[in-house]
């Protein structure tokens, strides 16, 4: 009874055995099947690029040379010459103030003037003649220089009436309006030279990433006009509650962007780096950027890994330092089913060369 049931057992393991070899078999081909059959991934080449790593920000254009035009007396504003954003040459008269206080005062003082001149002609006659004393005669001497002083005082507190140019250059802002009275040390007119200057206000992080004085920057005056420029100088102190820190460029005066008006916007873009001529890739070619960064170089219809060095990444393309042959594409698609070897079925990208 026992050998019969152990050699049941053999019986059965026998037909069990093969059946399941023969099933392992199945999926080991089917496996080496699969391998062997060709990945489908879109390709496209590399490029040779100049990259650069950009901080963009708003600026605002100022005039470099900026001066309020005070009232040094008081009067009301008679007249405007230049209107806001208008030229003006140096020495022009901007505007001009009424003053009938000054104005009388300097009549007033003529009339003196006039009057002892004449009495001290007649007081010299009558010393001559011995029929004045001499100390009188002096006495109307010292009336002619008081009034001559007095009088030369109020024509210069008169002449402050109008207002001139220090230097040649532009209106920028008219705080007050013709009719409007105004007192000594009153801002009335504010100018400006013709050069510009833009102001970026900068947060302190930016400045960590490498934004200094020398930094070049580009700058769109005009559309699809960019203009190269530098940083010449940056604030040493933080202001505002957002604690930013100002920045000033200079615009070029070849830019061929006319004149700016005062608080134009203008798109400011800090280059905080830059590599020449380096490998470029698109960025979906990189495979675990943030581990150990690599890439599938397609030679003929086979696959191959290679670990690269990333560098600066900027609309779309990213610096990869490795050994590239100038022809051979990269794989941008299906980068987790490629390995060395991997026969792929590769399509060039559309619009890639």
């Amino acid at each position: 009874m026992l050998k019969k049931t152990l050699g049941t057992i053999v019986i059965s393991l026998i037909l069990i055995i093969p059946g399941c070899t023969g099933k392992d078999a199945g999926q080991m081909e089917q496996e080496n099947n699969n391998s062997k059959r060709p990945v489908a991934v879109r390709i496209e080449t590399p490029r040779i690029m100049t990259l650069e790593q950009r901080i963009s920000y708003i600026g605002t254009i100022y005039a470099r040379q900026e001066i309020p035009i005070i009232a040094r007396v008081q009067g009301t504003l008679a007249e405007i010459r230049f209107r806001e954003g208008e030229a003006f040459p140096a020495n022009a008269v901007l505007a001009r103030l009424d003053s009938p206080e000054l104005e009388a005062a300097v009549e007033k003082l003529e009339t003196e003037v006039d009057y002892w001149s004449r009495r001290n002609e007649t007081d010299k006659r009558l010393v001559e003649k011995g029929a004045l004393a001499q100390e009188q005669s002096d006495a109307s001497e010292r009336a002619i220089r008081s009034a001559r002083a007095g009088l030369d005082e109020a024509k210069a507190q008169l002449a402050k009436t109008v207002l001139t140019a220090p230097f040649e250059g532009t209106v920028l802002e008219w705080p007050t309006e013709i009719g409007q009275p105004v007192m000594p040390g009153q801002p009335l007119i504010l100018i400006g030279d013709s050069s510009r200057e833009i102001r970026v206000e900068v947060v302190e992080e930016d400045l960590a990433r490498g934004i200094k004085a020398g930094t070049p920057v580009e700058l769109l005056l005009t559309a699809g006009k960019p203009v190269t420029a530098g940083v010449s100088a940056i604030a040493p102190v933080s202001s505002g509650k957002g604690r930013t820190f100002s920045v000033t460029i200079p615009i070029p005066n070849e830019s061929g962007g006319g004149l700016q008006r005062k608080g134009t916007s203008i798109r400011t873009e800090f280059i905080v780096d830059r590599q020449s001529n380096v490998v470029a890739v698109p960025t979906r070619a990189i495979a675990d950027r943030d581990g150990k960064p690599h890439l599938f170089i397609i030679t003929g219809d086979t696959a191959h890994h290679i670990e690269v060095k990333l560098g600066i990444s900027r609309e779309g393309w990213i610096a990869a330092d490795f050994d590239w042959n100038g022809k051979d594409p990269v794989a941008v698609t299906n980068l987790n089913s490629l390995k060395t070897g991997a026969p792929v079925y590769a399509v060039m990208t559309e619009g890639s060369k």
